[in-house]
């Protein structure tokens, strides 16, 4: 290389270090905005206590490390807030929804109040797959899963909506179950005690982070028996021969509407934006979620909350499972539909 040549590639080293780091957009969107996490339930729950520690550590992994504030908007098990994404709050990525697993297809079974289209919305994740347990104390008659089909197992459930009424009653709509569900007990912690003082057999769903946590002496002494697992993937902790409640569909339609019923158990705690972000924006959350999901700091302090964080779902595998529920025929949607109206 001659002289004057070397002195060219010195001088063009020299302005190319010179020129400003490639320009970020979403980095350059969000620094100095302030982030709203809504979460659409009351303060002090478990949906808000998620939805905090979500937004506690947000600001870390959006490029441009904005302000991240939670708020609450609660009512009718968050379809206010979720009508309020849809069609209400700025489409830029600085409002996110913190609902429940039922907002992806409430509006799908005609929910009252829900006014949105589910498969518009960004869906960013959902912080946790919830298993709803079947168990029947050590009391009851009922010992096996095959016993649901023959002897009656008496369960008591909170209100209508709630899942240890309605989930119960779905299995004996859809799969020809034996539940006798009393309701009005208030709380699942209600319901346990009523069922250690014998006046109920069981409960016809309990989280197991919820049986862990609140009655640990039942895990380790016995006293219940897992009978069904209800999600469409089994729990770790569960012995594998619990079965999930879609593997007892005698047939395809059955199946069919037990994976429209039970979805809502694998997205249990969801995160999701209006519709139409930029993608670029849409990406940046969604990655932001993947990156908050496996963060140490994250999983530390939900284990010292003790908030499991199983099978967190990112928002690309949601709408994937949002679009293929809202694609079965529309017979199979109206029997998912009438399955979960309890008393109808």
């Amino acid at each position: 290389m001659t002289r004057r040549a070397r002195l060219r590639t010195m001088i063009a080293a020299t302005l190319l270090a010179a020129l400003p780091a490639r320009a970020d957009p979403v980095a350059d969107f969000y620094r100095g905005k302030e982030v709203r996490v809504v979460i659409g339930l009351p303060a002090g729950g478990g949906y808000d206590i998620y939805g905090r520690l979500f937004a506690r550590h947000l600001s870390r992994f959006i490029p441009g490390n904005p302000v991240v504030v939670a708020q609450n908007m609660p009512g009718a098990a968050a379809i206010p807030m979720t009508n309020s994404m849809a069609a209400q709050q700025p489409r830029d990525g600085t409002v996110i929804g913190v609902g429940v697993g039922s907002n992806a297809t409430a509006a799908l079974f005609s929910a009252p109040g829900a006014r949105y289209d589910a498969r518009l919305l960004t869906w960013i994740g959902s912080m946790n797959s919830e298993v709803g347990l079947v168990l029947a104390y050590k009391t009851a008659k009922v010992k096996t899963t095959a016993d649901l089909f023959t002897t009656e197992l008496v369960v008591g459930g909170s209100g209508a909506t709630d899942g240890n009424v309605m989930f119960p009653a779905v299995m004996n709509k859809v799969l020809g179950t034996k539940f006798r569900i009393i309701p009005g007990y208030g709380s699942t912690n209600t319901v346990a005690l009523a069922m250690e003082r014998g006046e109920i057999d069981g409960m016809g769903s309990w989280h197991y982070s919820s049986i862990s946590t609140n009655k640990p002496e039942w895990l380790r002494d016995g006293s219940i028996n897992f009978l069904v697992q209800l999600a469409l993937a089994k729990h770790p902790a569960m012995p594998a021969e619990i079965p999930l409640v879609v593997d007892l569909a005698k047939t395809p339609e059955q199946r069919a509407i037990l994976e429209l019923v039970f979805a809502q158990q694998d997205m249990a705690r969801p995160i999701f934006a209006p519709p139409g972000l930029p993608p670029e924006r849409a990406k940046a959350l969604r990655d932001a979620f993947a990156a908050w999901s496996r963060d140490p700091a994250v999983l530390g302090e939900a284990e010292q909350m003790k908030l499991e964080i199983n099978r967190p779902m990112g928002g690309e595998d949601m709408k994937i499972l949002i679009d293929r529920l809202h694609a079965m025929p529309g017979d199979i949607v109206t029997k998912a539909a009438d399955a979960i109206q309890v008393g109808g």
